[in-house]
């Protein structure tokens, strides 16, 4: 007689992503090489050189733009790209604007850059998972770093996709799922109060960002795939529920967020690039280089 592990094996296990999807292959176009950088989310992008005076072809613009919708991260061997030239390399994703705090002042290098000094910056919200200024109703669509100077040790970069991280959800979860709105609030961490101390500019600050309203389910505006849209920074409430169902469900979303099946882990160089579909990967640094110092620079593409 068949038993039920027989006929609905499956069923009994959690589930899988499936490999069809997230196990890829290389690929190149116009002299440069795609290599995964791990099965779920980014790639390695050999072959490219930025100087300020060369123009990039259009075709290699298009390559790299297309390869990022696909891989969520694209990242640069060292050599690519100096820091005087690193404002040119962000112009083949668009257009950046200066986006800082305090704590992450303009950047000598380009007044649309910024930059993320470990002997600078005390506030800690970026080892937390976020996903870059999701209290606002469009965040950015690419971050762009440049590693300037790295510590001897530690000081990675964690990456989740949270497209994969959908769909890893149960498919009656997820149907709920999308029926649920959040609130979207910059200072559900104190981002805001650790960044301004002075209480007039906090003030200020605060009346820009009020919080919003987004739908826990998000669809990708340019691939239409299905994402998880709560990060442990940014995301305060499910609104709706009681405090005790939405501490609950947004728990297991971060646990989701988190698990190894989404993540990929980035280990820095002195001079390497990375750039990110903000819309899709969420991130947060490693807290581990302890005295080490380390320089970013930082730009962010509307």
């Amino acid at each position: 007689m068949a038993t039920l592990l027989d006929d609905d094996f499956e069923s009994l296990q959690q589930r899988l992503l499936p490999e069809s999807t997230y196990r890829v292959h290389g690929e190149a176009r116009a002299g440069i090489t795609l290599e995964p950088y791990s099965p779920v989310v980014g790639a390695k992008v050999r072959g490219l050189r930025i100087n300020g005076t060369d123009v990039v072809p259009g075709e290699v613009r298009q390559f790299l733009n297309e390869s990022l919708s696909r891989h969520g991260f694209l990242a640069f061997e060292p050599g690519t790209v100096s820091a005087a030239d690193f404002a040119h390399l962000v112009q083949l994703f668009g257009h950046s604007e200066y986006m800082g705090t305090p704590y992450t002042p303009v950047a000598e290098e380009s007044s649309n850059v910024n930059t993320i000094d470990s002997e600078v910056k005390k506030t800690r919200m970026n080892f937390i998972w976020h996903i870059d200024q999701a209290f606002r109703p469009e965040p950015p669509r690419f971050t762009v770093l440049f590693g300037k100077k790295v510590p001897s040790f530690g000081g990675d970069t964690l990456f989740c996709n949270a497209q994969a991280a959908y769909d890893l959800l149960d498919p009656l979860f997820a149907q709920y799922l999308e029926t649920l709105y959040v609130a979207q609030d910059v200072e559900t961490m104190g981002f805001l109060t650790l960044a301004y101390r002075e209480e007039k500019e906090l003030a200020r600050q605060k009346a820009r960002f009020p919080w919003i309203r987004t739908p826990l389910i998000r669809v990708h505006p340019e691939t239409g795939k299905k994402q998880i849209y709560v990060n442990e920074l940014y995301t305060q409430r499910i609104l709706g529920l009681s405090r005790v169902a939405s501490q609950n469900i947004l728990g297991i979303l971060f646990d989701l967020i988190k698990s190894p099946e989404v993540l990929t882990r980035f280990q820095w160089e002195e001079g390497s690039v990375l750039v990110w579909d903000n819309r899709v990967v969420q991130h947060r640094g490693v807290g581990d280089y302890g005295s080490g110092h380390r320089v970013l620079l930082r730009a962010v593409v509307e």
